[in-house]
């Protein structure tokens, strides 16, 4: 870490707030952003109308009336007349009944595979959007860890300043102790150094004293 950046608190906290301004503005976009689940949610289209299917299934081939006696005969005539246009438009009836039954089958499955595609979809915006608000939620509780984690850091630095204070007060009162020691000490050689250079004096003045007279 640079060390300028601590020794001038007004940048580290000028930097802090500009952080703390950054993240604010991030998490508001973030939250701006969370989406929500339409209201008018699409419905699956509605299923194909068998409204007329047995009629059809039941209609479809032609009979003609047998009758009886002069009737029968003039409709067998007439039926012999127009056999080939009878046999075209049963063909044509039973193409067109066997074509309405297959779709039918396809319109159920294509009905089914929408509801259950439409369901699917509902069901996967909603766990996106309760996935986006845990998200949030959780991005909301960054700072106030973070700042909890900075309190405990915090609380261990003053105590360690604290130590280490007590550690500087204790030894700056044993320098002192020793510094009034060693004065002392320095004193008690002075005083010591002078009694003996007194005493020197003494003794070299001793012999002139007792010196014999003539």
């Amino acid at each position: 870490m640079d060390g300028n950046l601590l020794d001038d608190p007004a940048r580290l906290k000028a930097e802090r707030d500009a952080a703390d301004r950054a993240y604010n503005e991030a998490l508001t976009r973030l939250d701006r952003a969370l989406q929500q689940l339409p209201a008018d949610f699409p419905h699956p289209p509605p299923p194909p109308d068998e409204h007329q299917i047995t009629p059809i299934n039941t209609l479809w081939k032609i009979t003609p009336s047998a009758g009886t006696g002069l009737k029968r005969r003039l409709a067998a005539a007439v039926q012999r007349a127009v056999a080939p246009l009878f046999e075209q438009q049963q063909a044509f009836n039973s193409a067109v009944v066997d074509h309405i039954n297959r779709n039918v089958r396809v319109g159920r499955e294509t009905h089914a595979a929408a509801a259950t595609t439409l369901r699917l979809l509902h069901d996967t915006i909603a766990d996106l959007v309760r996935f986006q608000s845990v998200l949030v939620m959780y991005a909301q509780q960054i700072t106030p860890y973070v700042d909890t984690r900075d309190r405990d850091v915090a609380g261990l630095l003053r105590g360690l300043s604290g130590a280490i204070n007590a550690v500087a007060d204790e030894l700056m009162k044993r320098s002192e102790a020793l510094l009034a020691r060693d004065i002392r000490r320095d004193a008690q050689i002075a005083a010591l150094e002078a009694q003996v250079a007194e005493l020197r004096t003494r003794l070299e003045a001793l012999p002139h004293s007792t010196a014999p007279r003539a």
